[in-house]
């Protein structure tokens, strides 16, 4: 069998999810994971801090920063596939406390990853982010390319990444790592720039982009996020440790702002600084995560943007 055909067959083999675990499960990723799973027929444990408000019957609290409490939560196991996305969850989240997010997304992770081994538990699916390539311009990338966050949140979540790496390699986890771009759609509760435009579109408001019209940016729909993490579940063999999972190429903001003109006309929209010649990245590449694990983004920016203000008008 040759190399082309070998990768065919491991982007098309599937394994069972099993027995699932879901961390952040009251985050705006988690909640819709925890959902899906649900619908699908899953057997689901949700964790999280706290319950909060959603009605999971099968919920474990757990401080995944202590190692007491992360033994516990996977002695109520095993575990067939954990889907770790109990973290801070961006950089515009505790700016002021950078230890904290040191320690909930990579001592965190360290002590999940370190349950795993003890209980032989199965597939470990790393929530990380594209963060941890840093203000790459003008390139389109792809898992190869090195590394370089600009902040603390960036380099907590390679940390993470490296420490699943070396689990992986030593103790022969079964593990794999998605670089998540920017994550948006309905319940999403942490401000965004996007979450902030689209609120003023609802209410009729002008609105301040604090940025400049050439900026990139990389939003992908909560539910392609959704199929990438259940992709990366499923997938019986995936050859890679490392995937990007986004919506394909970026979108100048002011491409962005012309689109949501479409769906609210009347909305003012300025830019609080001049056109930079650093843009950023102009994507990233999806060809492995479509190659290994089957995994193509399905909902465009224009259908998801319509979505999401549908979804603010509701609650209006």
């Amino acid at each position: 069998m040759t190399e082309g055909s070998l990768q065919r067959e491991a982007a098309t083999a599937r394994r069972r999810l099993g027995r699932v675990l879901v961390t952040g499960a009251n985050g705006f990723l988690g909640a819709a994971l925890v959902d899906r799973l649900r619908r699908d027929g899953e057997e689901v444990v949700a964790s999280d801090l706290e319950r909060g408000d959603a009605a999971y019957a099968d919920f474990q609290g757990c401080d995944i920063t202590d190692p007491r409490q992360v033994e516990m939560l996977f002695a109520r196991g095993p575990f067939d596939t954990t889907f770790h996305g109990g973290a801070i969850s961006g950089p515009m989240v505790m700016p002021d406390r950078p230890l904290e997010i040191w320690r909930v997304n990579t001592l965190g992770t360290a002590h999940l990853l370190e349950a795993t081994r003890r209980q032989r538990a199965g597939r470990f699916v790393l929530c990380s982010s594209c963060s941890v390539y840093g203000a790459t311009d003008g390139a389109t990338i792809d898992e190869a390319t090195p590394p370089d966050p600009a902040g603390v949140y960036g380099a907590s979540k390679l940390a993470a990444e490296q420490a699943m790496i070396g689990f992986a390699r030593e103790y022969a986890i079964d593990a794999v790592a998605l670089r998540l771009a920017w994550v948006y759609g309905p319940g999403r509760r942490t401000p965004t720039t996007l979450a902030q435009l689209l609120q003023a579109a609802v209410d009729g408001r002008a609105f301040m982009i604090d940025d400049a019209p050439s900026i990139v940016t990389h939003y992908v729909h909560v539910e392609d996020v959704i199929e990438g993490l259940l992709a990366a579940g499923r997938a019986a063999n995936p050859p890679r440790l490392v995937y990007n999972i986004s919506a394909g190429p970026g979108c100048r903001f002011e491409h962005l702002v012309a689109l949501v003109h479409q769906l609210a006309p009347g909305i003012g929209v300025t830019f609080a600084r001049g056109d930079n010649a650093n843009t950023g990245p102009l994507g990233f590449d999806l060809a492995n995560a479509a190659q290994d694990l089957g995994y193509r983004p399905c909902v465009s920016l224009k259908d998801g943007l319509k979505r999401y203000m549908a979804a603010l008008r509701a609650i209006a």
